[in-house]
């Protein structure tokens, strides 16, 4: 890094970050002052996560099982138990053996001897540990997700620092409280699933990369080589969370290449007069330019290894070294190649182009996307003036687009989930907000300076007061310009709506709403005996046909897939279309109640019978 590239908006790192937010050193506190303000920025920093903690934590508690869960967990407590890693191939270990060493303190019986285990049929495998050996599921369910949640602040505390170094002790605070309480964020980071765990890791790994490759430190051993191990460590574990985790290796290739391209593919040696002084400018210039590409070499030397040695032990380690890289082409082994995907009412074979850009249109608060378009706005700036703060606007921006150009390209259309790693990226770039608006002031001479925080004030209490709003139904949480909760069915589905998690608040609204026995078509990998819900069958004359009187409990996965089967079999199977729930539980669960047919209603069926 060459002296001078760093504005105000990239304090160092050993810089008080009060000194960037009070501006001009004539004006800013005095040192007790400072210890002052910099204890309350961490202690709201502090505040702000275990918010966050709570909100995860008293919603998992009201959630049942979800489908990716119920092999996710099982297959943890059996790696645990076992040492080996035979269920559920097609995820790297990291989130099982964590869910699973939590959750073995249940101390559950594990069939490891049944033909479920050796045959690897993890969903068999899942259905027995939690329904059908007297285990406590709710209990297992807890404590396998509470590591998940303590990844999520883990996270959460990543984007405060990464922030408050670019951007101040106001820009970290904006960019935690948009992370914190987004809806989206707290709904996977509180399930046994790997994407939490890969966001926290791609942030983390991304930040020291920063820290290591932009603010070197001592050039020989110290910091530079502590931070490449913890660089290391960062990205091991985030291939050990999931094969996406793979996307990082060329993001961090991307970020060093592109300022040297930069320089590459600036003005030209050749316009130094005389022919000879411009070869050997040219000649110093491939020299310095050779020199810059070696020198950005050595970080990898220490990163790659150390993230080699800690994907293998998270194996355990496996019998064959290369299994990481055999088991990436089973990612997509367990979903029904055949299944439509959804979006926004239309189906089709195939993934939808403009799927993930859909998703987190709707799926991301307004609060939280007004955050990310200013984010995006100040380093659009910043690279278009040529400010020396574009160069770490980089590892913020570009590794987001990365990820959600391959995803776009080659994942199938699930779920938000898929890209939720932006979400840390843009909400840091969010924080450059805070500077932006400090340069703002000055210029705007006719109003008081303290109105220049309104905006990041009104983001963060936007963004919380959306959180508590949503809560505890955040999986299925759609903005308002989607239509709310309830809207969200007539967009995505899956992972973004219904997979099943609503199933331990049944039986007590089902019960305020006076139903003892419903009709229920449930999708969801949960057993609704095992949550206290009795319930009676759906005929195929029901769905396919008409009704029959009686109370209907329907998934909303199914209200979807119902639409697809009247749209292509003539099924009368378009609920949702046809009648008006009576009411929703967490934009999951559809109650119908169908009335008994009018006398005259009974008495024309009667006279058609007859004829």
């Amino acid at each position: 890094m060459h002296a001078g590239e760093q504005d105000e908006d990239a304090a160092r790192p050993e810089e008080p970050p009060i000194a960037a937010l009070n501006g001009p050193a004539s004006r800013r506190p005095a040192a007790g002052d400072r210890r002052g303000l910099r204890a309350l920025v961490w202690s709201a920093a502090a505040l702000i996560l275990l918010l966050h903690g709570a909100l995860a934590i008293s919603s998992l508690a009201v959630k049942s099982v979800t489908n990716d869960e119920i092999s996710h967990l099982p297959a943890g407590l059996a790696a645990v138990e076992t040492g080996e890693i035979r269920l559920n191939p097609e995820h790297p270990p990291l989130v099982k053996l964590l869910a699973g060493l939590s959750a073995s303190t249940v101390h559950p019986v594990l069939p490891l001897t049944g033909q479920a285990y050796a045959s690897g049929n993890q969903w068999a495998f899942g259905r027995q540990v939690l329904f059908e050996l007297g285990n406590d599921h709710r209990a297992l369910l807890f404590r396998g997700r509470l590591p998940i949640v303590a990844l999520s602040m883990l996270g959460a505390l990543a984007v405060f620092l990464w922030s408050r170094q670019r951007f101040g002790d106001g820009g970290g605070l904006l960019s935690l409280a948009l992370f914190a309480f987004s809806p989206t964020v707290l709904a996977h980071g509180r399930l046994v699933t790997m994407d939490a765990a890969v966001t926290t890791g791609a942030v983390w790994t991304l930040y020291l990369w920063w820290r290591l490759t932009r603010r070197p430190g001592e050039p020989d051993g110290g910091p530079r080589r502590g931070r490449a191990v913890a660089c290391g460590l960062a990205l091991g574990l985030t291939l050990g969370a999931k094969f996406s985790g793979l996307i990082l290796l060329p993001a961090m290739a991307l970020v060093q290449a592109v300022p040297l391209l930069t320089e590459l593919l600036g003005p030209a040696p050749s316009t130094v007069a005389g022919s000879g002084e411009r070869r050997r400018s040219r000649s110093r210039w491939w020299t310095e330019a050779w020199a810059r590409l070696r020198s950005s070499l050595p970080p990898w030397v220490w990163v790659l290894p150390v993230a080699v040695v800690v994907v293998e032990l998270l194996y355990l380690p496996p019998d064959d070294p290369l299994r990481y890289l055999r088991d990436v082409g089973g990612i997509y082994s367990a979903n029904d190649p055949n299944a439509p995907t959804y979006l926004h009412g239309q189906f089709r074979m195939g993934s939808f182009p403009q799927y993930f850009a859909v998703a987190l249109a709707v799926k991301t608060s307004l609060a939280g996307l007004a955050a990310m378009a200013g984010g995006l706005l100040t380093a659009g700036v910043a690279a278009a003036r040529r400010q020396p703060r574009w160069r770490d606007d980089l590892y913020l921006w570009l590794p987001a687009v990365l990820w959600f150009a391959v995803h776009s390209a080659l994942a199938l259309d699930l779920g938000v989930r898929y890209v939720l790693p932006l979400y840390p990226l843009l909400f840091v770039l969010a924080g450059g907000i805070v500077p932006a608006l400090r340069r703002l002031g000055p210029a705007m001479s006719t109003l008081p300076q303290a109105l220049v925080m309104v905006p990041p004030l009104v983001l963060i209490l936007a963004q919380a007061s959306t959180a508590l709003a949503a809560h505890p139904d955040y999986l299925p949480f759609f903005n308002r310009l989607a239509g709310g909760a309830l809207g969200g069915i007539h967009w995505l589905d899956d992972s973004n709506l219904d997979w099943g998690q609503d199933l331990e608040r049944l039986p007590a609204w089902l019960e305020a709403h006076g139903v003892e026995r419903p009709r229920m078509l449930y999708y969801g990998a949960g057993l609704p005996m095992a949550y206290g819900v009795e319930r009676e069958a759906v005929l195929p004359s029901d769905w396919w046909e008409s009704p029959r009187p009686g109370d209907y409990v329907i998934s909303a996965e199914f209200l979807i897939r119902g639409l697809y089967l009247s749209e292509t079999k003539g099924a009368a199977s378009d609920w949702l279309l046809r009648y008006r729930p009576a009411d929703v539980l967490g934009g999951t669960l559809y109650l119908y109640r169908v009335p008994p047919p009018t006398a005259v209603e009974a008495e024309r069926d009667d006279g058609h019978s007859a004829r």
